[in-house]
């Protein structure tokens, strides 16, 4: 897909459906706190609407996400520090993945191919993180 000057949101989705294809490149991340902040902001967000979704109590939703907000974290520093191109490449799957979740709570059939390949997808994207070196501070 040719996009001339693609907007922000234009280039998260582009790079949401690049991860969720499993040809996304992390390195094509921006290395920004914002950015990664706002990110992380729209995780928790969509965590917590997941949850709500699913009928969970409000402690449940909040506690699942940070949970999952920490895993997201701490699989984005191989090397001990945060790798925030990672951190966001992560990040940027976990909201897509969320939203498919909360579309599948309602179209049933939906959830398990979504899990499956959200699943696949993750791990591909951290095996890539660690195979080019994202432990690898410049």
């Amino acid at each position: 897909m040719k996009v001339r000057n693609p907007g922000l949101l234009a280039s998260l989705a582009l790079h949401s459906w690049q991860f969720l294809r499993m040809r996304g490149d992390w390195k094509a991340m921006p290395d920004d706190k914002g950015f990664l902040g706002s990110l992380l902001f729209f995780v928790l967000v969509g965590g917590v609407t997941e949850q709500w979704v699913r009928s969970r109590s409000i402690t449940v939703a909040f506690g699942v996400t940070l949970a999952w907000m920490a895993i997201l974290l701490w699989m984005a520093s191989p090397g001990g520090r945060i790798n925030r191109r990672l951190a966001a490449a992560l990040a940027l799957l976990s909201i897509v993945i969320q939203f498919g979740l909360i579309i599948a709570s309602w179209v049933p059939v939906m959830e398990w191919p979504v899990a499956i390949w959200s699943g696949i997808a993750l791990m591909h994207l951290i095996s890539q993180g660690v195979r080019d070196g994202a432990g690898n501070l410049r």
